[in-house]
């Protein structure tokens, strides 16, 4: 007796040829991917605004409500519901001022396997806990700490109750679902975040794909809010999604100030070297980076794209007065000084006199 399988079929759909780039991405979790020490985005645009002085902490982990609402929209539209409520928690308590929050949390994070009530924390532990930040420092220390408590003892309790979940208040999340909602309903962003049709098997659309690239000897990884792949016409669209605290139309600002250029760039070589290695899309064509910008105020959902993506020499803008280095030249810099760790920066004499001119000329941060 012969057996048959059926299996089910999309119209159009060559079954011996079509793969998905998931198939040849780093598939593992998002906790494996950040524990990697391979070179992110991230941590070279965070060293080249930081510089040498700050190697020690271009890996410390950096939150604030801004980065949260970003992680909650992208949460929405990349993973659904059930991602969102895996890792966010909606409680109706009192808003905070974004540095008593970055307070809360630093405190939490300090003293929460002690203490399960910030009230119960000693003033003396609680300042120096949050020394170095921002709020009210002409205040004597004891004022700041007694503030700290009466405004921040309910996140706090908050805090224990989410467990490994990122706490929002109602306000937040109503301004978390307002973005979604625009993002999935614009005229200018709609189409990228639409569910595949089950009748047309050329658009692929790929959220938060892990890959690793070893780029001219220095180990690199990045994630992809998302791809779009039109298999037809051999084209992959490399999306990242912005929130913003400017509007969407000066996000060329944002741009400049966190050093986009270096995430286009960098990320688009990296999944270029993987589509590389296998033979179904090595001869797709790997668009330029678009930027997908959405500001929880304005609500004007805007795309931007960027013309540079592919091009490996420093970008150069008004005439030279701005310099914007290339990922790979960053990277081999810190790369060489993670593995090296030097006492001073390279060029800088330890036995002789340095060139204070030729410093100052050479100047750029």
């Amino acid at each position: 007796m012969i057996s048959v399988t059926l299996m089910p079929v999309k119209c159009g759909m060559n079954m011996t040829e079509r793969k998905s780039l998931r198939d040849i991405s780093w598939q593992v979790d998002e906790k494996t991917y950040r524990a990697d020490p391979a070179l992110s985005y991230s941590t070279l645009s965070r060293y080249e605004r930081e510089g040498f002085n700050n190697l020690d902490k271009l890996f410390d982990r950096i939150e604030s409500p801004s980065l949260t609402f970003g992680s909650a929209v992208d949460a929405i539209i990349t993973g659904g519901d059930e991602e969102f409520n895996a890792n966010f928690m909606v409680a109706d308590f009192p808003s905070l001022p974004d540095a008593v929050v970055q307070i809360v949390r630093t405190v939490f994070a300090a003293y929460k396997d002690k203490y399960t009530d910030i009230r119960e924390i000693p003033n003396n532990l609680l300042i120096t806990a949050i020394n170095g930040i921002s709020w009210n420092n002409h205040w004597r220390p004891d004022t700041r700490a007694n503030k700290i408590k009466e405004d921040g003892e309910v996140y706090y309790r908050l805090l224990y109750m989410a467990g490994d979940k990122t706490v929002l208040n109602t306000p937040a999340y109503n301004d978390v679902c307002n973005t979604v909602s625009k993002l999935k309903n614009s005229n200018a962003t709609r189409f990228y975040f639409e569910a595949d049709s089950p009748f047309d098997d050329n658009i692929e659309r790929l959220y938060q794909l892990k890959f690793k690239a070893v780029l001219n000897g220095v180990p690199y990884r990045c994630m992809a809010d998302e791809l779009i792949v039109f298999h037809k016409e051999k084209v992959v669209v490399p999306i990242d999604l912005k929130t913003s605290s400017k509007p969407e139309w000066d996000f060329f600002k944002s741009f400049l100030e966190w050093r986009y250029d270096l995430q286009a760039r960098l990320y688009w070589r990296i999944i270029r070297h993987v589509m590389n290695q296998g033979p179904y899309f090595k001869d797709f064509k790997l668009a330029d980076y678009n930027f997908i910008v959405a500001n929880k105020k304005t609500l004007v959902p805007l795309v931007w794209r960027f013309s540079l993506t592919q091009s490996t020499v420093p970008l150069t803008f008004r005439d030279g007065s701005i310099v914007l280095r290339d990922p790979e030249v960053i990277g081999r810099e810190l790369f060489d000084y993670l593995e090296r760790r030097p006492p001073v920066p390279n060029g800088i004499e330890l036995t002789k006199p340095n060139d204070i001119v030729k410093w100052i000329e050479s100047y750029d941060r």
